[in-house]
């Protein structure tokens, strides 16, 4: 008795269940679409085995993460979208209240197996994935699959034009063991490819480009075994004036700071000091920017090239600096001014060059002969004459060389009138030479 009572009560509620959930338009449909005689969500979406599944893939990229040049990845944040027509799921919407559109699971239809090729990561491996995306269905069979995917990718790198590079990196999906004759994969250009969001890089371009390669000697029994490969290609131009501003123009700076030393006069006792400081100053700022420049073994960017010849600019000044020293205070002739070709050189054509006033221009307003010197017979001058009137003791005067001005172009004075040290020294060896 008591049994008949709770089964008469479990009816009840059954019933009473059914009637106040009743099965709606969208649950039907579902259960037409997933209930159907011999289907398996395994088998390719095709009545005739022959005919062939073409994929529509899109890639829409909406972020960049990262590129890590060093280690040459990657990651980027986008939507992946996926297209195709499945032949078994077509009903007639008039029959279910005029529904065109249904929402599936990934699990419960069939979907492409699609993996990224060149993915550095097990979750980016697999485009589709069941704990990721949703199915839209339509009435005439077209399935609409889109996830968002997180991808880190191999990105090979040409830092040869550092800052001034423009990068691709392709992204390549290939279809798991289909053969392009039971599955055609495809890639699409992206609606819109300017949302991207990169302080370092701005994008340029997307390319889609999609191949069939056969498999080779894989399967020697199958000639003609090929499948298909959709390749999408960003290009990446990066923003340069980050590193304008913080190791070209100071590097440059620097460089030029230790060229400037050669204004102070040798006598001054700073030249060497300078130059010193200069080094010092290039060596701190090359190891603080060691970080920032790209490491690669294939090539060497143009940047570093530049900051290293710098850097042996700026350690040059400081032996340069020392032979002009040794050239000022030292008696030594000039052996390699013997040759006439590198007086011209340096003495006529380089000053025209460097905008300097040239040597036979300085000599023609600067020396006075030496018949014109004049004599001072005060005690208290230093330089007394001793000998004829026409000579000068060596012991207070340089030997200046006997100018060929005439002689009323020649300005007269009152004392005797020296040139500089190295402008007497030059015109002393050119005039003991010539003879």
């Amino acid at each position: 008795m008591q049994r008949n009572l709770s089964s008469v009560t479990l009816k009840c509620i059954f019933t009473v269940t059914v009637a106040r959930f009743p099965r709606n338009s969208e649950g039907r449909l579902r259960d037409f679409l997933l209930n159907q005689d011999n289907y398996t969500s395994r088998d390719r979406p095709v009545l005739d085995y022959n005919r062939t599944v073409y994929v529509n893939l899109q890639m829409q990229l909406y972020s960049m993460l990262d590129l890590n040049e060093r280690d040459e990845i990657i990651t980027t944040a986008s939507w992946m979208t996926l297209s195709w027509r499945d032949e078994r799921m077509v009903w007639d919407p008039a029959a279910f209240e005029g529904i065109n559109l249904v929402v599936m699971h990934v699990d419960e239809i069939w979907t492409p197996k699609i993996f990224l090729s060149n993915s550095l990561t097990r979750d980016s491996l697999e485009v589709i994935s069941p704990d990721r995306g949703s199915i839209l269905l339509t009435s005439d069979g077209i399935v609409y699959l889109g996830a968002p995917v997180l991808q880190s990718t191999q990105c090979p790198l040409d830092v040869r034009y550092f800052p001034f590079d423009t990068q691709i990196c392709p992204f390549t999906f290939v279809p798991v063991n289909q053969y392009y004759q039971h599955v055609y994969l495809r890639s699409e250009l992206p609606y819109d490819s300017s949302s991207i969001e990169s302080f370092e890089w701005n994008l340029l371009n997307v390319t889609v480009r999609n191949w069939v390669i056969p498999l080779g000697d894989n399967f020697r029994g199958e000639p003609d075994v090929f499948f298909t490969v959709a390749t999408v290609c960003l290009y990446l131009k990066r923003d340069p004036n980050y590193y304008i501003t913080t190791i070209i123009i100071p590097s440059t700076l620097m460089c030029l700071m230790a060229f400037v030393t050669f204004l102070a006069p040798p006598d001054s006792g700073e030249r060497i000091s300078l130059g010193v400081s200069m080094v010092l100053g290039l060596t701190v700022f090359q190891l603080l920017i060691a970080d920032t420049l790209p490491t690669s073994s294939k090539m060497t960017p143009i940047l570093s090239t530049y900051l290293t010849i710098n850097f042996i600019l700026a350690c040059l000044v400081v032996p340069l600096s020392l032979v002009n020293i040794n050239m000022a205070y030292k008696d030594n002739k000039l052996k390699i001014l013997k040759y006439r070709w590198i007086k011209a050189l340096f003495l006529e054509y380089l000053p025209c060059f460097l905008c300097v006033t040239p040597y036979h221009e300085s000599v023609g307003s600067e020396i006075i002969p030496v018949d014109s010197y004049p004599v001072n017979n005060d005690q208290n001058e230093i330089n007394t004459l001793e000998g004829p009137s026409n000579e000068i003791p060596k012991k207070n005067v340089k030997h200046p060389v006997k100018s060929t001005i005439p002689e009323d172009h020649v300005k007269s004075s009152n004392k005797v009138t020296y040139d500089s040290w190295p402008t007497v020294f030059i015109k002393y060896y050119l005039h003991t030479n010539d003879k």
